[in-house]
């Protein structure tokens, strides 16, 4: 077992948590600069790496075929779209996650979004800063406990929102084929098909990993299967909506209201059409941030780390890695 981590990208202020976990155990710890953002970044500068911790460079086959050293590769953050997972486990290389991250604030992100589109905040706030101001514009405006709220995918984050979303009296479904009856049973939570989802829910909110079925999983043939006048909202992965038809239900009415925290195309282009849009809320990919959060991120991603190079099976190894 070797004893060196290294990080290949990160947008941290500074590192000093990450060493101080990793340094304190006794193992090395090295930080790329410039960041990797290709295979071969990650693979001309982390030949010497027993564990990396990755944030989006993308952790491809060939690049653990051409690191045979590394058995360890940790994701700071949840979704692990970057890494090549099956590759991993072909290659006998422990893949790591932070399962726990930001629970709480993505999911009051989703769900303040989703009020300021619900109450017409936004809308209003952009007629007033243009001299008008009659909000009989933005009606009909139903009160939350007449709406029904849609989670795509039903995960650690879009349990929490549920809560949220029930506190305002919403009532609330989800999409998710992958858990049993009691999940939903025990938040009081409707279990329906992605198709019942767009045709009865007056907001729609993904909280689904980027994975092939779920990519461009919003897009014109399911916006036609929705209520006119929805609302979506979207704070887990850009692709999952094919922006277009988002854009093109927008100014059509079909879609009332959007509320956008990530997008295909990250920094939004300088042209889309959603900058000059009035009836949408753009976050720049903030949804997770909080101090705390970001701390802990970076403990237990480094914890992680530690825990395997002392010969343990980390407890944020993913599941299908912990056998």
């Amino acid at each position: 077992m070797g004893n060196k981590v290294i990080i290949t990208d990160h947008c941290f202020p500074s590192i000093d948590i990450q060493e101080k976990v990793i340094k304190d155990a006794g193992f090395e710890l090295e930080s790329i600069q410039p960041i990797c953002k290709t295979e071969d970044d990650i693979i001309n500068t982390c030949k010497d790496a027993d564990v990396l911790l990755v944030q989006w460079a993308p952790v491809t086959r060939r690049v653990l075929e051409a690191l045979p050293n590394v058995k360890c590769i940790v994701r700071y953050g949840v979704g692990v779209n970057n890494f090549d997972l099956k590759a991993a486990k072909d290659l006998g290389v422990m893949a790591c996650n932070v399962p726990d991250f930001c629970l709480d604030e993505v999911s009051d992100h989703a769900v303040t979004l989703a009020m300021a589109l619900v109450r017409r905040v936004i809308h209003n706030h952009n007629q007033i800063m243009k001299g008008g101001w009659d909000i009989s514009d933005f009606r009909p405006m139903p009160a939350p406990c007449q709406m029904k709220v849609g989670l795509v995918s039903f995960g650690n984050i879009a349990q929490k929102a549920a809560k949220k979303f029930q506190a305002f009296g919403f009532e609330v479904m989800a999409f998710d084929p992958f858990l049993p009856q009691e999940v939903f049973d025990k938040c009081n939570v409707k279990n329906v098909d992605f198709d019942t989802l767009c045709a009865e829910s007056d907001v729609i909110s993904l909280h689904c990993p980027l994975v092939p079925a779920t990519t461009g999983i919003i897009n014109k043939d399911s916006i036609a299967k929705m209520k006119d006048r929805v609302i979506i909202v979207n704070t887990s992965r850009g692709p999952v909506v094919k922006e277009a038809d988002l854009i093109e239900a927008l100014q059509s009415g079909k879609v009332v209201g959007a509320g956008l925290d990530v997008f295909e195309v990250e920094p939004l282009p300088a042209d889309s059409p959603l900058l000059k849009m009035d009836n949408v809320i753009l976050t720049g990919h903030a949804a997770s941030v909080s101090e705390n959060a970001v701390y802990l991120l970076q403990r237990n991603a480094a914890t992680a780390a530690v825990e395997f190079l002392q010969g343990k099976v980390p407890s944020a190894a993913l599941p299908a890695f912990r056998k």
